[in-house]
């Protein structure tokens, strides 16, 4: 689904990193490791964001067999992305009702409600949260609720920034559980974090970033 070859990155200052091939097939979740400074949210924002100043390099780069789009409306279309502490992407003005009216909108698509009941069950969310504004849920809610707009437009490859930082056990326990139905169903999951024993309870295999980078 993602496929990186020889990739790496050049920053204006000079600083260089590499990140050799990185490999996410469909139905796989992937766990991308590294402390801080081998270089995880420079891969992420090379990938996603429009504005990275750095440049980049590769033999090859693919996303579902085709040449990964630059940071835009395609990519966006087909790539879901949860930041870390992801509940300040939420609109503090809005319902969540309005979050995944907007979501389906914008990824034109239209609101099957019966797919929407079946994320919120294995999120364990209640129903009653969709009148809510973010300010009225709990964090660990409020990361769930991320996590299905995610999910809910049907991404080729899901990207998840250290989702284990800020949340409690009981949420954590239910977005592996959730990942886990999520990548059987063809989806496939980049899922970073500092955390070794975390990912190898909760991903197929493991990118190991300090191989590559001096860290």
């Amino acid at each position: 689904m993602l496929y990186l070859e020889d990739y790496g990155i050049c920053y204006p200052d000079g600083l260089k990193l590499h990140y050799g091939d990185i490999h996410v097939r469909k139905g796989e979740l992937a766990g991308l490791f590294g402390p801080s400074g081998c270089g995880k949210t420079s891969l992420l924002e090379s990938i996603l964001n429009p504005d990275f100043p750095g440049r980049i390099s590769f033999r090859t780069a693919l996303l579902d067999g085709e040449p990964l789009p630059k940071p835009g409306p395609e990519l966006y279309r087909r790539v879901s992305y949860c930041p870390q502490f992801c509940q300040a992407a939420l609109n503090p003005k809005l319902t969540l009702r309005e979050h995944i009216h907007l979501t389906c909108d914008g990824n034109r698509m239209r609101e099957d409600k019966e797919e929407i009941c079946r994320l919120m069950s294995a999120l364990h969310l209640e129903e009653s949260v969709l009148s809510r504004r973010p300010g009225g849920l709990s964090g660990g809610q409020q990361q769930r609720m991320v996590l299905l707009l995610c999910a809910l437009k049907k991404p080729c490859l899901m990207i998840l920034d250290e989702p284990s930082s800020a949340i409690d056990l009981i949420t954590l326990k239910d977005m592996v559980f959730f990942l886990r139905e999520i990548k059987e169903n063809g989806t496939a999951i980049l899922m970073v974090s500092h955390s070794y024993a975390f990912l190898e309870r909760a991903a197929d295999h493991i990118i190991d970033l300090r191989e590559e980078n001096s860290c």
